[in-house]
Formats: structure tokens, sequence, C-alpha cells
């Protein structure tokens, strides 16, 4: 149910006490005064119902429900850095890993997929996992966070902070079982055993890795990893390992072979995802701890690959907060310069000002036809996708400003600058203020988008809306005053427009004048939310703590 407006709440107690007052003045006074009070109370009400009309679209409507009553556990999924994994336990299904960062990764046992992770989005109270323990009497799942204990409640498919102090004891292997191991050896470790490192052979890793006894697992740019002391012995022959900084690991004891699985997002904090077919680019900001870089996600093998600067010669950075790709290539705008990744033969290369960029530190790109189009913190360029140096406009009118955004507008381009609203002119190589006649200035617009006949812009000032058909602007003034934020990105879906600020989520539904700003209550991984991504009926959003994959579209389900 939505929440009641503040101004409706205020008009229906003022139509009691108006009452209250009619009365009393019909009771106990003379008719001249009696009608002067009512006429004064009317015109108030007349007042006061005007402005909750009028107010209305100024309202941002907030959480006031049960989250596990109204969202399904699904519609809130994030993907955060989960490489170093504290914890492992087998249930009826699933293997569980908690990890420090990143929730409980799961991967199913007879299908042999890895299913959604469990997170704050699913309702943990922290990600940050010390010790899972699966209750096999109970048929319980058990999480101790650096917040307290959750159990996960199957039965209605969500979590909840469990009513215990102490985790439940772990699953043992069956006695005789341990005691055939400890006579025959061999690696034939018994379900449920937990063997320690003086007990593990000396591991095949494959290609890409080696393994050095006693638990070090070195990768190809002899970076040295180490064997977590979690490990248990699963169904089908399998040994499940944790490690500290690769993710999750499996050994099959009897042909030594090793695998790792880097199931999540290396450790930055994620800007930008970019949809290329089949697979999925994710960027953002690097964190302290290693590794972090650039990722590709191979939807179809549930495979994730790291890219990292520090060991290419030719990526100036891997700090990202925009990407753009065509048929033959990918761009990262990044704090040192342009970087450009060639998919055919898997090479990359960066512009810098070297190559006549205004700026080295790029804030947002955009294709228009066949150009690429790049907004820099000293004006913009432009550049065909397999050129070797960038071109600059012959106006210099922003030669020098921050441009922060852009969007493509038919034959022209918009670009939100420091000083204002300017539309491109390709054709002309021209310029032109764009003067917005709304009640809020243009000045420090950071959001921009355009959908069919609107468009739309949101700044440090408000937000605005233009609408082509009417030439009507309208102002929504009060928005920023109340979330006092900074906004990010515009998206839209149909009849809905969403932005993406550091308060939260914010949508609009223009047709019921409807604002709701959904949070960390909701299901978001961070209320700092910096770039969205429409895929159908899911709203991707890159936010400071991991990817949040948000099922928008429940027709059943109302905020």
């Amino acid at each position: 149910m939505r929440p009641f407006h503040f101004a409706f709440k205020l008009k229906t107690l003022f139509l009691i006490f108006l009452t209250k007052l009619c009365l009393y003045a019909s009771l106990y006074l003379d008719k001249e005064a009696s009608f002067k009070i009512i006429r004064f109370g009317v015109l108030l009400l007349f007042i006061l119902s005007f402005t909750a009309r009028n107010g209305n679209s100024q309202v941002i409507n907030r959480m006031q429900f049960d989250r596990f009553t109204h969202y399904q556990i699904d519609d809130w999924i994030t993907y955060a850095p989960a490489r170093f994994i504290s914890s492992i336990d087998i249930g009826d299904d699933y293997v569980y890993f908690g990890s420090l960062h990143g929730g409980i990764l799961r991967y199913q046992l007879y299908d042999h997929y890895w299913d959604f992770p469990f997170s704050t989005s699913s309702g943990l109270r922290s990600n940050h996992i010390i010790k899972i323990v699966f209750d096999a009497d109970a048929h319980k799942l058990y999480a101790k966070t650096k917040l307290g204990i959750d159990v996960y409640n199957q039965a209605f498919d969500y979590w909840q902070p469990a009513d215990i102090t102490q985790l439940p004891e772990r699953r043992r292997p069956a006695s005789d079982e341990l005691q055939g191991y400890r006579e025959q050896g061999h690696y034939r470790y018994p379900a449920y055993y937990r063997p320690s490192l003086a007990e593990l052979p000396d591991f095949f890793a494959g290609r890409n890795f080696i393994f050095r006894k006693p638990d070090q697992i070195i990768d190809t740019y002899n970076q040295i990893y180490h064997l977590n002391p979690e490990r248990i012995m699963g169904p089908f022959r399998t040994l499940w390992l944790s490690t500290s900084g690769l993710g999750p690991a499996s050994a099959d004891p009897l042909s030594l072979d090793l695998k790792v699985y880097p199931r999540s997002l290396p450790n930055i904090s994620p800007r930008d995802v970019y949809f290329d077919g089949d697979t999925t680019w994710i960027g953002g900001l690097a964190l302290k701890r290693e590794p972090n870089g650039i990722t590709i996600l191979l939807n179809e093998e549930n495979n994730w690959h790291d890219f990292q600067a520090r060991f290419n010669s030719d990526m100036n950075s891997d700090n990202v907060r925009c990407i753009k790709g065509n048929k033959a290539f990918v761009f990262f705008a990044t704090d040192n310069g342009l970087l450009r990744y060639d998919k055919k033969n898997e090479t990359w290369k960066t512009f810098s000002v070297f190559q006549h960029l205004q700026s080295d530190q790029i804030n947002d790109l955009v294709f228009f036809k066949q150009r690429l189009f790049v907004a820099t913190e000293r004006g913009f360029n432009w550049l065909y996708p397999a050129d070797r140096r960038a071109m600059q406009s012959a106006d210099r009118r922003l030669s020098g400003i921050s441009v922060y955004k852009m969007i493509v507008q038919d034959s022209t381009i918009l670009l939100a600058a420091q000083n204002g609203l300017y539309r491109y002119f390709p054709k002309q190589d021209r310029l032109k203020f764009f003067n917005t006649r709304s009640s809020i200035l243009p000045i420090g617009i950071t959001a921009v988008g355009d959908h069919r006949d609107s468009l739309w812009l949101a700044g440090q000032n408000g937000i605005i809306l233009y609408d082509y058909k009417t030439d009507h602007w309208k102002s929504f003034t009060q928005i920023q005053s109340r979330l006092n934020t900074v906004f990010h990105d515009i998206a839209f879906t149909p009849g809905t427009v969403w932005f993406a600020s550091e308060k939260g989520l914010l949508k609009y539904e223009p047709a019921a004048d409807y604002w709701y700003l959904y949070s960390t209550k909701d299901g978001l991984a961070s209320n700092k939310v910096f770039h969205i991504d429409v895929d159908k009926k899911n709203l991707w959003l890159s936010t400071a703590r991991g990817v949040t994959i948000f099922r928008w579209f429940r027709p059943d389900r109302i905020e």
C-alpha cells in the first residue's frame, strides 16, 4: 500500500477541526460571526487542497511496507566482489561459499550451475560472511555475519535474523567411513570430511595456474594466492576449496585436477555495464585490495575474466566510468585516457592528450552515426572507432570546460557542461547554447535523458522536463531540496523514468505523478547508484558496492 502524502493527512485533520469549529460557531456565536469563521475555514481548506494537489509531484515516497512480503528473493540480485572465500558448507542441493565482501555464492550440485548469490539484496544483514553452517537435521542454512547470525527460511524463501547466539554443529562424516579413510588413505576422503593442508595432494591446476604445496596457487602473472583453511569433501568425488583472491575452487583427489571459479566481480566499485551480445562488460574504480580491473562475463558459460592495467602496457588505466561499443570495438572512459579493446585481435590501445584528446579524464561516451564522441574534463572530442587519434571541434566555446554528459538528439548532440547546456551540430561543427526556459538554472546538470517526446535533465538545482510536443518546460524544484544528492544517470522503461543518484534509485511515473526512492532497505547493494542499464524487464544498477539487478516489472507489485 502506498504511504499517504503529508498534505493529505494535514487536509484530513483540518477537515475534522473545521467541522468542530463550525459546530462551535453555530452553537455559541451570533450568525454574522459564525458565517465569517465558516467562510475563513473554507478559504483555508481551498488553499490547502490546492497545495496538496499541486505538491504531490514533489513528494518522494519511501518504503513503508514489509520487504519480504512485498518482494520475491530474486527481485533484487547483487553481484559484488566475492573472490576471498571465508567459509564453505554443503546443503541438500547446493554448495555454499561465504565471502568477505560479496555474500554467499551457490553452486547447484545436481544440475551443475552457479545460481545467483545470496547478499544483502536477498535479506542478509551484511555481505561480510564469517561462517556458514547447513543444519542437516532442520534443513536450515545459517550465516554468521559481522552484524549477527541470519537464517535462510526455505519455506518462505527469505533471510531473517536467527533467534540463536551460536551456530549449530556442522555435519561430520560417518564414523565407519572416516575409519575406512584413515586405514586406506590415498586421498579417498569421506563425504563432509575437512582435510588439513598436510593431507592435500600435489594438484595439477591446468594451463593458467600452478599449484605449489602446501597452499599456493600462482597465476600467469606470477601473482600468488593461497588456499584458505575452509574446505570440505562433497558428493561426486569433489573436494571444495576456498582461496584468498580467486574465489571458490574444486579438486578431484584421485585425478588431482584442480579448478578455480572466479564467479564474481573483481575488487572494484562498479560504474557501468555494457551488454555485448552473449557477453557483459563491467567496469569501475579499483578498491584497495586485489585483484581488480575490467571484467568480462561470458553469460552462457558463466565465466568471469579480468583485464588489469598493471599487467598490460597498452592500458594506461582500468578505472572505468563509462563503457560503449560497436561490432568491432569496446571503448572505456577512464581517469587516464580513452581505452579501446579490439575484439577481433584481442588487443588494447589507449588514447590520451598525445592523441589530441582535450583531457585524459574521460566522463562520458556516446556513438553518433559512425563516430564516437568523448566528453572530457576540458572539452569534447570525437573519433572514428578504428582511428589512431582524436579530432577536435573548431568551435572552441567548450575548450577547457568540463563536459559531464552527452545524448544524441536526431542530428545533434546535447552536451551537459560545467557552465550550462549546449547543442552541437556535427555537420556544421558548431555549438549553440541551449536555453532551457525553466525555473531551474541549467548549470551543474549531471544527468540527461531523451525519450520519445520528452527531454529530462537532472543536476544540482533539481529535475527539469521538456515536452517537445507542447513546447512546455516543467521544473521539479523541490526534489533536490528534499534529496540533496548528486544525479548520475537517467533511464527509461514503459511509463517510468529512472534517476541514478547518491541517495538511491529514484523512480517517477508521470501518468500517476508519483515518485518513489529505492534504497538498501528495498534491495540495493548501496544507495550510491552511478549508472542504469535496461535489459528487458531488469535494471542493471552499477552501485558503489556491486552490480544490483532489479526486476522492476511485477504486475502485482505496487510501491
